[in-house]
């Protein structure tokens, strides 16, 4: 088994701090990992350039690695293999698009298709998306776009007023990344085509913004008969994969979790793993087969659950030949010879390798972040305690290295996630670690509307957004307090995105404890983002269940604003953001930075071409050395 060698070369840095900083920011050497049909090659997500790449690998004829670059002005997301002969990579970029309402910026995900044999890149068409390999088909896949307008007018992909969209598949050429032919014309509420391997549409799903209704239709019959359908508030179901040959379908259903809908009856049912309640769970789906193989799903770290024998028995030995806590098996060819396989534990970057069952050799890749000889990241435990309405609330803290408990108490950093529906695991996090490595504890709580708890508990956020979720957060920083891990009194708060929004409202209500705020694109006002952003009201309906109906009123709404309150802020911020967001528009700097004007204990960072996403080594250091000079001044972990 060949050992894949790292690209990244570790740099001899003069200062103690910026070596730190270096290794903290550094983008993953490794970030993914697919195989071809034919085992042949391996495409793994690379940063030897400090932004992400991909790197191909011949595992046959051991030919010289392959790297494709981060185009300019845009960022590599993702990749898939659809045949032995191509990649397909997914590129985002920020643009300026026309729509029906006049030019707007808007981040696209566009897929591009890259040669083997001729080494060329084609974009595809503009904000699709791969719909169907077109398995025996080498140079061709069927791709799906979801358009929308404006009465008669239609605009870009999902960008406009959304009063009414439709979709269309069509077949592209991989070679030249020509359109072929279209496959697939939808009715004019048409949200989604499923595919399956070959190209054939078995199903489509239906929305009628208005009404809220929900349907999936029969697309392989003529006649389109509808199978199942729901009027849905908050969410919509998600169809994750076919299954049963194409015969069945793995749902996700909002309040009700995943379940199997057979496509002949209509009928739904739980899938049945020998008693196990998977309908949290994510489904395992092997496209080549079209079929539900395991279940996947996180308690401290990601598991997995396979039902298909084979796949199961492969896991089971690799659990007691590979030492991690975590073990799970994230790709694989098409007849299971080649597997790639991840092993995390708790606060350590996870190992990628490669099983090949042809010769039963099992090597590394790479590890996801590589630290210096003898260096490791503080411990990170899982922690549990009561809000102040009794809920119970689970967290993770990060120590400093080589720190234990009974070191404690230490000077701690409050760092909520963002989302808010989301969830922190006991996985690395390579900026809490990197707070943790300068003396601080970093807690990071699972506050109630976060996911991965079941829907009562995203249920309880609800109204929640700046008030009884930011109690969770302060109620966190109490109970470490009371416990001796954390010093009594005063703490900071960073976080991103919601993460940053919440560290600015704590500062906000416990203002007699919060020392200092970092806010990495955080928002400072809610209100003004849901006003000018048109969208579908399935997402405003979702975002009004978080924010609160209650809040009807400027009054009202000031009371969650921390811009309406910005003259209110006793602790130093910091402030960052990207000047290519537009997940949360990098407008609210400049509203915050405008309404502080003057306050010497408030500095904002513009980062140049920057996104939401912190996906770039120059970021992340920017990012960590502001936070080092802020910490140092105003909460200094001495």
């Amino acid at each position: 088994m060949r050992i894949l060698v790292g690209l990244i070369v570790a740099v001899i840095l003069a200062g103690q701090a910026m070596a730190q900083i270096e290794t903290y920011a550094a983008m993953p050497r490794i970030w993914s990992a697919d195989i071809s049909p034919d085992g042949s090659r391996l495409a793994t997500g690379c940063s030897p350039r400090g932004a992400r790449e991909i790197c191909i690998y011949d595992l046959v004829g051991g030919a010289d690695p392959i790297v494709i670059p981060a185009p300019d002005g845009g960022r590599i997301s993702g990749f898939t293999w659809p045949s032995n002969a191509y990649l397909v990579y997914y590129i985002t970029s920020v643009q300026r698009v026309p729509t029906s309402g006049g030019l707007r910026t808007w981040t696209l995900r566009q897929p591009v298709s890259y040669s083997l044999a001729t080494g060329r890149s084609n974009l595809l068409m503009v904000d699709s998306s791969l719909a169907s390999p077109l398995v025996g088909v080498d140079d061709r896949v069927a791709v799906q776009i979801t358009y929308a307008y404006e009465g008669a007018t239609r605009s870009g992909s999902r960008i406009g007023r959304r009063d009414d969209f439709g979709t269309l598949v069509y077949e592209m050429n991989l070679e030249n990344g020509r359109r072929v032919r279209r496959r697939e014309v939808s009715t004019d509420s048409t949200f989604d085509f499923t595919l399956n391997q070959v190209g054939e549409a078995i199903l489509e799903a239906r929305y009628d913004d208005d009404t809220g209704a929900y349907a999936i239709h029969g697309a392989a019959d003529t006649s389109h008969p509808e199978i199942y359908s729901g009027i849905f508030s908050g969410g919509l179901p998600a169809i994750l994969g076919l299954t049963d040959g194409g015969t069945a379908a793995a749902l996700r259903i909002p309040g009700t979790g995943l379940r199997r809908l057979d496509i002949a009856t209509g009928d739904l049912s739980p899938f049945n793993v020998n008693g196990v309640d998977v309908s949290l769970m994510d489904p395992i789906v092997d496209d080549y087969a079209m079929d539900v193989v395991g279940f996947s799903y996180t308690d401290d770290l990601p598991r997995q659950i396979f039902t298909n024998r084979e796949l199961a028995a492969i896991h089971a030995e690799l659990t007691q030949v590979l030492t991690e806590d975590s073990v799970r098996i994230s790709a694989w060819s098409q007849d299971w010879t080649k597997l790639v396989v991840v092993g995390e534990d708790a606060g350590r970057p996870a190992h990628y390798y490669l099983l090949d069952l042809s010769t039963g050799g099992l090597g590394l890749l790479d590890v996801e972040t590589a630290f210096p000889d003898g260096a490791v990241p503080g411990s990170r435990l899982a922690v549990e305690y009561a809000a102040s309405d009794g809920l119970n609330i689970e967290a993770y803290m990060t120590l400093p290295p080589g720190r234990t408990q009974a070191d404690g108490p230490f000077p701690m950093i409050l760092m909520p996630h963002g989302g808010p529906q989301a969830r922190d695991t006991a996985g690395f996090d390579w900026w809490a670690a990197y707070y943790a490595s300068l003396g601080y504890v970093v807690l990071q709580p699972n506050f109630r509307g976060s996911e991965g708890y079941g829907y009562d508990f995203v249920e309880a956020g609800y109204g929640g957004f700046g008030t009884r979720m930011i109690d969770d957060m302060i109620d966190g920083a109490q109970y470490l307090q009371a416990i001796g891990l954390a010093r009594p009194g005063a703490y900071c708060a960073a976080g991103a995105s919601y993460g940053g929004y919440a560290a600015l409202m704590l500062a906000l209500r416990d203002r007699d404890n919060l020392a200092c705020v970092i806010s990495f694109a955080g928002v400072t006002d809610p209100f003004s983002i849901l006003e000018s952003r048109s969208s579908l009201g399935i997402s405003l309906r979702y975002w009004e269940q978080f924010l609160g109906s209650r809040y009807g009123s400027r009054s009202e709404q000031a009371v969650i604003t921390p811009l309406e309150r910005s003259g209110e802020f006793a602790a130093p911020l910091l402030i960052l953001h990207g000047d290519l967001d537009t997940t949360v528009p990098y407008g609210q700097l400049r509203l915050m930075r405008d309404a502080m004007a003057g306050n010497p204990a408030a500095r904002f960072v513009t980062l140049p071409g920057e996104d939401h996403y912190l996906r770039s080594s120059e970021a992340r250091t920017i990012l960590l050395r502001e936070s080092q000079a802020f910490l140092e001044e105003y909460f200094p972990a001495d």
